[in-house]
């Protein structure tokens, strides 16, 4: 999800330089990889299609004009309209059940800052009823939408031999961020409901409590990725806002004036890595430092 621009786009990239640049590579050394086929169908969603269009039209590109080693749906859907949230992730999910796949993966990225400001001033200038629809709305988009989509997900694959969750977290998921409350327990909130879902993928119930399961849990596993803080129009915004903490708003506008936020490219690199290997443990957390 997510995949119109910045670190979605960069994602859908890196898988795609995985299957085709490298796939010589990824066959001969990770024929255990959740990206060892040598064919990936790839399903981009966002809000714009016309920028859908422009990320499958550079996958493409990556791929060359040979024979189509991935191919991509686009799909345009507001994930923050609750309201049509489930058909239109049913739509999305609905080829899972006729086609007989190997493996699945979910990158659960998209998600929005939302309003800053201190928590006892957040959205101050406007009528409390206005304020609580933004709180909504954010809370909306960043939590209810992911977790629905990650839970349909791993129900729609539940007969796939190999599946993998990614969800794209942060450091604000672990970390108190000043002027940045909405957003920290959004990432917190999709943290957690991951780590539970990994955890309940490696138990099973015998009717007596829950005891560790005796099938594979390698077979389904789940990571939170933090990508650090990366070069996109979040970092914008959060570089020129004067409703955030002063000493974050410095942070972020210095880092990004000298060039030292992470480039998109190279953490979607870094994860597609961890990808490759496979070693994360299923429900940890794992930050782009930290590889």
């Amino acid at each position: 999800s997510g995949a119109s621009r910045g670190i979605g786009r960069a994602i859908a990239l890196a898988l795609a330089d995985a299957t085709c640049v490298n796939r010589d590579k990824v066959s001969d050394e990770s024929s255990s990889s959740i990206l060892s086929s040598q064919h990936l169908h790839m399903v981009l969603m966002a809000r714009s299609a016309s920028s859908l269009q422009e990320t499958a039209d550079m996958v493409k590109q990556r791929c060359g004009n040979g024979d189509a080693i991935v191919t991509t749906t686009c799909h345009e859907m507001d994930l923050a309209n609750i309201d049509n949230l489930p058909q239109n992730v049913e739509k999305i999910l609905e080829p899972l059940a006729n086609e007989n796949y190997n493996s699945c993966l979910l990158i659960n990225n998209a998600g929005s800052l939302g309003p800053l400001g201190k928590v006892t001033s957040i959205c101050d200038e406007e009528s409390p009823t206005e304020a609580l629809r933004r709180w909504k709305d954010t809370i909306d988009f960043n939590v209810t939408s992911s977790l629905w989509l990650t839970s349909q997900f791993a129900k729609a694959t539940s007969h796939v031999p190999h599946v993998r969750v990614i969800n794209i977290s942060s450091l604000c998921a672990i970390d108190p961020f000043p002027t940045m409350s909405l957003y920290c327990a959004g990432k917190a909130a999709r943290d957690m409901f991951h780590a539970v879902l990994a955890k309940e993928h490696a138990q099973q119930t015998d009717g007596e409590g829950t005891t560790p399961s005796t099938s594979n849990p390698a077979q389904f596993k789940v990571l939170n990725y933090a990508p650090g803080a990366c070069s996109t129009e979040m970092t914008d915004i959060l570089a020129d806002s004067a409703d955030l903490d002063v000493g974050l708003q410095q942070f972020f506008s210095t880092s990004r004036d000298k060039k030292q936020l992470v480039r998109p490219d190279d953490t979607a690199a870094k994860l597609v890595g961890l990808l490759m290997k496979d070693e994360f443990e299923s429900g940890s957390h794992v930050d782009y430092w930290d590889v």
